[in-house]
């Protein structure tokens, strides 16, 4: 019964963030400590907390506070907690097959993107490369959300502007912020130096040739 545990949470935030002067300068190493134990309780571990670890994670008095830690220091823990989530849902995403308390569960899930998409969309936009990569294609809805969000000092160019260049925009020469670690996989599988030593000097070919069969999964 995760009811009894969800309660104790609360109201340990919710006393831990009460207004106190003596607290305030502890107030990121508490939040460090819930989410190092919500990571702990991930719903691939103990999948009857899921509905219960949902609600924490996104609760007003935790998940706001930690994306609005100094220097975005919580930033990399919330994204942790989205990792855990849409890991523990892609077997049943890949396959479409949801059960009601899935449905329920992927409802969630969107309705936390959608906090995040109005409230901190620079989080997705930093974010995007690690939160697609847990996300299984058929999750279109899902992706495109993550992938809609753009940052708030932003002026998106109107589409239906007349001769419209994407290419001659100003923005498009400002390199994109991404705090996702994208290049750990291709380095792991010792790709990266080479497609590094390719884009430069556009050799030799037959490292192209033999992409593909380095990109395969082995047989097992």
């Amino acid at each position: 019964n995760a009811r009894a545990y969800f309660r104790l949470f609360i109201n340990w935030l919710v006393d831990l963030n009460a207004p106190d002067a003596s607290m305030e300068a502890s107030n990121y190493q508490v939040l460090t400590v819930f989410s190092n134990t919500f990571h702990a309780l991930q719903p691939q571990r103990i999948p009857g907390f899921a509905f219960a670890w949902l609600e924490l994670v996104s609760h007003r008095m935790f998940m706001p506070k930690l994306l609005t830690a100094s220097n975005q220091k919580g930033w990399g823990l919330f994204q942790r907690f989205l990792i855990d989530l849409f890991t523990f849902m892609e077997p049943f995403l890949r396959t479409a097959e949801l059960t009601p308390p899935l449905k329920l569960l992927y409802q969630g899930s969107l309705r936390v993107l959608l906090v995040l998409l109005h409230d901190f969309p620079e989080f997705l936009v930093d974010y995007h490369f690690a939160l697609c990569d847990v996300i299984p294609p058929t999750c279109i809805q899902m992706r495109n959300l993550i992938l809609s969000a753009f940052p708030r000092n932003m002026r998106l160019p109107d589409p239906f502007t007349p001769n419209l260049k994407v290419d001659r925009l100003p923005e498009i020469k400002q390199s994109p912020q991404i705090l996702s670690d994208h290049t750990s996989a291709l380095a792991t599988h010792d790709l990266k130096s080479g497609i590094d030593h390719y884009l430069q000097a556009r050799s030799p070919a037959a490292f192209l040739d033999g992409l593909q069969q380095k990109l395969l999964l082995p047989g097992h």
